[in-house]
């Protein structure tokens, strides 16, 4: 039997937000070969910008109207961070794509995210906090781990170990404060080190307190060089205080490290702790003393690095590899409108 066409309206949250390049975005053209076709409406005011929320809403009301000739509605979480808006006057059937722990957004996301929830056909999650938390609302809920295009991102070659160790962490500017809480164990190691350095690659630089300076790098992120730079890291990091918000997110920075083939040290939060289940992929760190002591361990170990990284990027082509969880959405798609 001849699989239907559909055509789906995905409302995503602009341009270069991450959810939307990365939850919806990237699967666009791979749908194809599945019988999808995906329309984006791109919001005028980005959903992050500074702008008050009636402007924000105002800029969704166009989609309402171009998205009733879709099959399917695709929402990139809420329509308007922290507020409940148009979700239920959007066509059915509906979806809503959650990487967030949305209903802790302020100021109305504990009201927000129940209501969305409940006017949807289906939940598609992340991971399976997000997952439990919205089966409360609503009883089709999907999880769908955040994927890597393994054409961008791709292993780094070095059959030799590099004179200089790098560590690296890549990021919004507003995760930046993440850092913060390691600053002490990596002064540490830098200083103990001269060959060693910490690049951050984000839109805006890190504010550190008493790192040496010649030993920490910015580079500013484009979308054109945010998997290629990962090549230069000798290990990604990342850090995560334990708490609501960070148990929601869904692990993308290890992921993009992994597909790099780098070994990762990164706090052992949420999906996080999933992820090091899957492989020997490098070290969970909680305290200062264990960020530093894997540091040492790394740093020391030319051939561990090496294999760790490979066993990640083996992970990422097994679980989270674009082309397989495209074909896991288009499966849901097509069970909604069949």
């Amino acid at each position: 039997m001849t699989q239907k066409h559909i055509k789906i309206a995905a409302l995503t949250a602009g341009k270069n937000t991450p959810s939307t390049r990365f939850r919806i975005r990237q699967y666009a053209e791979r749908l194809e070969s599945h019988g999808v076709t995906v329309e984006e409406h791109i919001p005028f005011f980005e959903k992050s910008c500074g702008l008050p929320s009636p402007f924000k809403a105002a800029a969704r009301i166009p989609a309402l109207f171009r998205s009733r000739s879709a099959d399917l509605i695709w929402i990139g979480k809420e329509l308007v961070q922290g507020y409940p808006t148009f979700e239920k006057l959007l066509k059915r059937p509906r979806v809503l794509d959650a990487d967030d722990a949305i209903w802790l957004n302020f100021p109305l996301g504990r009201v927000a995210a129940p209501f969305i929830a409940r006017n949807m056909d289906t939940v598609v999650a992340g991971n399976s906090y997000l997952a439990d938390h919205f089966s409360q609302y609503n009883q089709n809920v999907h999880i769908v781990p955040t994927a890597i295009d393994l054409n961008r991102y791709t292993p780094r070659q070095i059959d030799t170990e590099p004179e200089t160790f790098t560590i690296g962490w890549t990021g919004l500017a507003c995760n930046n404060k993440y850092l913060d809480d390691i600053e002490q164990p990596l002064k540490e190691f830098l200083t103990a080190h001269q060959n060693t350095r910490l690049v951050v690659l984000s839109n805006k630089p890190w504010k550190h307190n008493s790192l040496p300076p010649d030993q920490v790098e910015f580079i500013r992120w484009t979308p054109e060089n945010e998997a290629t730079t990962l090549h230069r890291f000798s290990v990604g990091i990342m850090p995560l205080p334990d708490n609501k918000w960070t148990r929601g997110k869904c692990s993308f920075k290890m992921l993009q490290y992994m597909a790099a083939a780098l070994p990762v040290i990164a706090s052992p939060v949420g999906m996080n702790k999933d992820v090091f289940q899957k492989g020997e992929i490098g070290f969970p760190a909680d305290t200062p003393k264990k960020w530093r002591q894997a540091l040492e361990d790394l740093y020391k170990n030319w051939n561990a690095q090496k294999q760790m990284g490979q066993t990640g990027r083996l992970i990422i082509e097994q679980n989270y590899n674009a082309d397989t969880i495209a074909a896991q959405l288009a499966k849901i798609f097509h069970t909604l409108t069949d």
